[in-house]
């Protein structure tokens, strides 16, 4: 089964410039950023070419083209792992719409050689995209109403696979006979029934056609559209619409994980908010559940606003969403590029490398630490007292910090401040420090060079000055700092 590599898109709602994502091994993606920043148009792109409708025959809408410019091309690449291509023999799926060409659309795989191939159903059938959207729409996707439903899609692969059993299909064929015989024996609906059939019969007598109707105790198109999934608590049998919003939430992603294992490695499956209706503790628990799940082989994709999806130890499946100039834009590093950031950034090139980075941020990463992944901008301070009191500060000026969405964040001392100011740096977040510049937990100064040298006061005599200030000053390259006695 396919597994994908990278994805790339190119003028889709609001992505103008080429994004690319890559997807890392037994990690999954986690699109993190600002409301409207453009997550889930990134899912929407996946969606459209690797979702349950054909992409050969997708018509864009308006809003699909960015700035609504029909005039614009759109372009969605995806590219697979060479030991697991798609359809066992493409490396590439390529999906545009050109308006100015005759044949606006184009979908076609490529094999690892650069021959361009037309897809099949087949071929497709080895990643789909199941997606569990943002509004879970439980009685929907548990029901019948379309083909496009969880439980049809289900079941419509159950079906394909009863064909192969001959005499199971027989079987059940008798077995839903007596019970449509059972049914019978109760004299109200039999005469419903054969009121309804005569009624029908001569309504329709001068047709061409001469249709019946009957009520069956399964689906002859699909067996299978008989089973009907519910919940129960004890011996006693609950519905959907008794069950809380929480217990909804983690059954749809119980479904389509379930769903995913039975067709193992053919499913990237795609949560968008994970965490709703689901309290703290729990958010960290399925967390915990679906990395554990990709470590298994499957491969994940969550849209968040929560940090209990955000694990430093995943680092390389995190992905920056933001907004540039209008445009959608992405930000994904490896530990080589988190590396190669920090150093640039003053850590010392000796004690940092690929192997040590992410156990030393992930040692103290906390859930508060790591909401400034979803702030417009950062202000890192030494401890709680300070991250209570500098919001009351900023409101007495007529700053509301929440609202201008800055996130003031305690980092437990001096000497984290460089630490977490060059991780948050490296993905582009405009991030302030303050400190106090009191020296009875550094009296060396160490730490407060160290974070001199994160915002980029590399000179030592210059650092030496700073830190001997008795009053409060401001730097326009981003710190604060000042003597508080």
């Amino acid at each position: 089964m396919a597994r994908i590599r990278k994805l790339t898109i190119e003028g889709y709602r609001s992505i103008r410039d080429p994004i690319e994502i890559i997807f890392p091994q037994d990690q999954p993606v986690v699109l993190m950023g600002e409301n409207n920043a453009g997550k889930s148009n990134i899912v929407r792109a996946l969606q459209l070419v690797l979702g349950p409708s054909w992409p050969g025959n997708h018509e864009p809408e308006d809003y699909e083209f960015f700035g609504r410019e029909r005039n614009r091309a759109i372009r969605i690449e995806i590219e697979f792992n060479p030991d697991d291509p798609l359809g066992g023999r493409f490396s590439r799926l390529v999906w545009c719409y050109d308006p100015s060409s005759e044949e606006p659309i184009y979908f076609r795989g490529f094999k690892p050689y650069g021959e361009e191939r037309y897809i099949k159903t087949e071929d497709r059938d080895t990643c789909i995209a199941m997606v569990v959207e943002a509004e879970r729409s439980l009685h929907y996707h548990l029901s019948y109403s379309s083909k496009w439903t969880l439980l049809s899609r289900l079941m419509h692969r159950f079906h394909r696979a009863l064909s192969g059993h001959d005499q199971v299909r027989n079987d059940l064929e008798n077995l839903f006979g007596q019970i449509k015989g059972k049914f019978h024996e109760v004299p109200e609906f039999k005469d419903f029934v054969e009121n309804l059939q005569d009624e029908f019969g001569d309504l329709i007598a001068n047709m061409p056609h001469r249709l019946q109707v009957d009520f069956e105790a399964y689906n002859p198109v699909n067996f299978f559209h008989a089973l009907r999934l519910h919940a129960a608590e004890g011996d006693e049998p609950r519905t959907l619409e008794e069950m809380g919003t929480g217990e909804q939430q983690v059954l749809a992603l119980a479904f389509a994980y379930a769903y995913a294992r039975a067709f193992h490695g053919g499913i990237l499956l795609v949560v968008e908010e994970p965490e709703a209706h689901l309290h703290p503790l729990a958010q960290r628990w399925l967390a915990r559940r679906l990395r554990s799940r990709c470590q298994q082989g499957l491969q994940v994709l969550l849209t968040t606003h929560s940090p209990a999806f955000v694990s430093i130890e995943g680092l390389e499946g995190l992905v920056l969403v933001y907004k540039e100039e209008g445009s959608t834009r992405v930000r994904q590093l490896s530990r080589a590029d988190l590396v190669q950031k920090c150093i640039h950034m003053g850590a010392p090139s000796n004690r940092v490398n690929e192997g040590n980075i992410l156990p030393f941020y992930a040692a103290n990463a906390t859930s508060d630490i790591l909401s400034g992944f979803f702030a417009r901008v950062i202000v890192l301070v030494e401890g709680q007292a300070d991250e209570l009191a500098l919001p009351i500060l900023f409101a007495k000026r007529g700053f509301d910090v929440e609202r201008e969405g800055v996130a003031i964040l305690g980092v437990g001392g001096k000497g984290n401040l460089a630490k977490w100011y060059r991780l948050f740096s490296a993905y582009g977040l405009p991030c302030y420090i303050v400190f106090d510049n009191d020296a009875r937990d550094d009296n060396s100064g160490t730490k407060r060079r160290d974070a001199l040298r994160a915002v980029g006061i590399t000179d030592e005599t210059e650092a030496d000055q700073l830190i001997g200030l008795k009053t409060c000053t401001y730097a326009p390259w981003g710190y604060l700092c000042a003597r508080t006695t």
